[in-house]
């Protein structure tokens, strides 16, 4: 897989570009996201448009079921009018009928009595049709014409009812075209109900009803009755809801559309987002083999250097002066690189048993020379209660308390500087064993320039420093980001609190499990030299590496404490001479020409388990490596390798790695 390229020019200021891009880039991200939920709160406001429809339609539901009750009731008026007209018609075909049978002319009284049932039924007729709501008309089926019209078709129709007389009832109607389908309806089935259509008023507005056609018998004469039940209020709430229902799915589909394209959008942000992350993370992986590559030379002979006594004492400063100055660029290097794993989440904890009080003690060592040069009153106060053995990560615990310690020294003219240490709060014990868990507190107080109440709110941000941070053109503004992050990490958290021209405190705490100090391998620490290995063994030691004063740094490491050394170039080399020589432990760099590291390492492991070679017999084989950012342990040890040590080393982690693998105890000098 091809690493992306990137420029040789390495400086801090392109990190800080790319840092900036990479920004840039998510704040556009979110963005996005925030349209994204402006248009999911507009979708929602247009489900609480369907809501309101929703609440529209029981209320028409509603309308109906008090109109269903009306019109029934119109259909028993009806049926009132229509059981009188068949009753009168049948008591009238009666009596024809018998006067017929018995060939008698109808009698005065009898004709006086059928007239005046008549009138009754006619009256009688009139008074219902005038009771009731529903539109109701009488016409001939000769000409059409209107020949009786209620109270209640007058107030549709808004006519007087005598007006409608005589009037043709097809008039009445909309549209031609919608009489005529009524009307063939009507010749098919004999009757019409409830059917929908609209009349006109005189201002040609259309009226929706709902109509019923009869056939009757009045007077003789046969005619037709029409009823007409108003629905137009029905109808307009039903084509405006049509209206509102189609509106809400082009809004709902306009709506998608536009999710659609932000999502498009969002997705596209976050690939140039990621772009532009594994940009950076490329940068910084050439960047640390770049630059860690030649500082393990520079560190390391000076290292060695620094013990040859025939130096004299200028030369001797001037050497240290050199491994400060490294170890300063190579802790800005590391910053860098550790803040690049803290965005990336990668970070891991390496708890260990540990001295809390050599933690604080090198800490003081390192810094209380710059404290002393600036006059100002440096103190450590410790509680008694503070436990001196913890289980922690102590790397991370020591980088916590150097970088707010030389903050505090860096901003303080005059005054004082305090490094308190207490354990807050009460003690829990576990179920198992001694140990104990608490939160332990450490505080860095100064008196020095102080920090301003907006300077507060992006303190601990990365690359980000205080007016008083950038005028002393020092360091990279990742030293608190870091801090903070890994006290987070840890599982604590940190505080500050500061007035302008004052001073600062920054408070930190973390929960840590105090050890039994019987418990402690006091084999670990040494304050000497080592100068030989015990017992007298000699181990046969295989250097891969292809830079060569990377090589001759080990072998100066090595040599004088009596390993049998060789040196490679190459992975493919490494094979050849281990097959031959058999070393017990090989230092294999990563990166080699013709054959890397990691492909040596996977040829040495198959070789050996096709030849069924005893774990205990197997050479241990600890990687070398400058690229942090792209190294992981895990792949590592998954490729064969059983540890791997970080350029620049030193001789105290050379020898740790090899004690570990090789079961070495060393001889040591009474001092350094």
């Amino acid at each position: 897989m091809n690493n992306p390229k990137v420029s040789e020019e390495i400086s801090v200021k392109d990190l800080q570009n790319l840092q900036q891009e990479v920004k840039d880039l998510r704040m556009e991200v979110s963005r996005l996201q925030m349209e994204n939920c402006d248009l999911e709160n507009s979708l929602l406001t247009a489900i609480e448009h369907g809501d309101l429809i929703e609440a529209e339609l029981l209320e028409l539901n509603k309308r109906l079921k008090n109109e269903i009750i009306e019109r029934k009731m119109a259909q028993a008026t009806l049926q009132s009018i229509l059981e009188i007209v068949y009753r009168d018609k049948s008591d009238l075909e009666i009596m024809l009928t018998t006067t017929t049978e018995h060939g008698d002319a109808i009698e005065y009284e009898q004709y006086n009595r059928a007239v005046e049932t008549m009138r009754q039924s006619e009256e009688q007729f009139r008074a219902i049709a005038e009771s009731t709501s529903m539109a109701m008309l009488v016409s001939r089926l000769s000409d059409g014409a209107i020949s009786y019209a209620n109270t209640s078709a007058g107030l549709m129709m808004q006519k007087e009812p005598q007006d409608l007389i005589q009037q043709p009832v097809t008039e009445l109607y909309y549209l031609k075209s919608e009489w005529e389908r009524l009307q063939q309806y009507f010749l098919e089935n004999q009757r019409v109900r409830d059917y929908e259509i609209r009349l006109q008023r005189p201002n040609q507005s259309p009226l929706w009803v709902l109509a019923s056609l009869h056939l009757l018998w009045l007077n003789g004469e046969q005619v037709l009755l029409s009823t007409f039940y108003d629905i137009t209020l029905l109808k307009k709430t039903e084509i405006a809801l049509r209206k509102s229902e189609k509106k809400l799915k082009e809004q709902a589909n306009l709506l998608e559309q536009r999710v659609e394209e932000r999502t498009h959008a969002l997705q596209k942000a976050k690939e140039a987002a990621e772009a532009a992350s594994l940009s950076k993370a490329a940068f910084l992986a050439n960047m640390s083999h770049e630059l860690r590559t030649p500082l393990n030379a520079i560190l390391g002979f000076a290292q060695l250097m620094l013990y040859d006594q025939e130096l004299n004492e200028q030369h001797q400063n001037d050497l240290q002066t050199i491994c400060n100055s490294g170890n300063h660029l190579l802790t800005m290097i590391n910053d860098i690189l550790e803040m690049s794993k803290l965005d990336a989440g990668s970070v891991l904890l390496r708890e260990k048993e540990c001295y809390l009080y050599d933690i604080i003690d090198m800490a003081r060592d390192m810094l209380a020379l710059k404290a002393e040069e600036k006059e100002l009153f440096f103190d450590f106060r410790i509680h008694p209660d503070v436990p001196p053995y913890i289980c922690i990560d102590e790397g991370k615990l020591r980088q916590i308390l150097i970088n707010l310690i030389s903050n505090a020294i860096k901003f303080t003219k005059a005054g004082h500087i305090y490094v308190r240490v207490f354990p807050e709060g009460s003690t829990k014990p576990l179920e198992q064993g001694s140990e104990t868990y608490f939160n332990l507190c450490f505080e860095v107080e100064d008196t020095g320039v102080g920090v301003s109440e907006a300077e507060l709110l992006t303190l601990f941000q990365p690359f980000v420093q205080t007016d008083s941070g950038r005028r002393s053109q020092e360091g990279t503004g990742l030293g608190l980001s870091i801090s903070y992050n890994y006290v987070r990490l840890m599982g604590g958290q940190m505080s500050v609190t500061s007035k302008l021209g004052e001073g600062s405190t920054f408070k930190f705490n973390i929960p840590i499990k105090s050890l039994d100090l019987f418990s402690i391998d006091s084999s670990t620490k040494s304050p000497n030299r080592v100068i030989g290995v015990e017992g007298g063994m000699s181990y046969r030691i295989l250097i891969a590496e292809d830079i060569r004063l990377n090589r001759q740094l080990l072998t100066r490491i090595l040599s004088p404490l009596g390993f049998e050394v060789r040196e490679v170039n190459n992975g493919q080399e490494a094979i050849t001479v281990w097959e031959s020589w058999l070393p017990d432990l090989i230092w294999m760099d990563v990166k080699m020409p013709i054959l890397s590291g990691n492909e040596a390492a996977m040829s040495i492991r198959e070789i050996e388990a096709n030849k069924k070679i005893p774990e205990s017999q197997k050479v241990r084989i600890i990687a070398l490596t400058a690229s942090l950012v792209d190294t992981r342990e895990e792949d590592l040890y998954q490729l064969g390798f059983d540890g791997f040590v970080a350029k620049p080393f030193t001789e105290d982690k050379i020898f740790e790695e090899m004690a570990k693998h090789l079961d070495l105890h060393y001889l040591y000098s009474n001092s350094k």
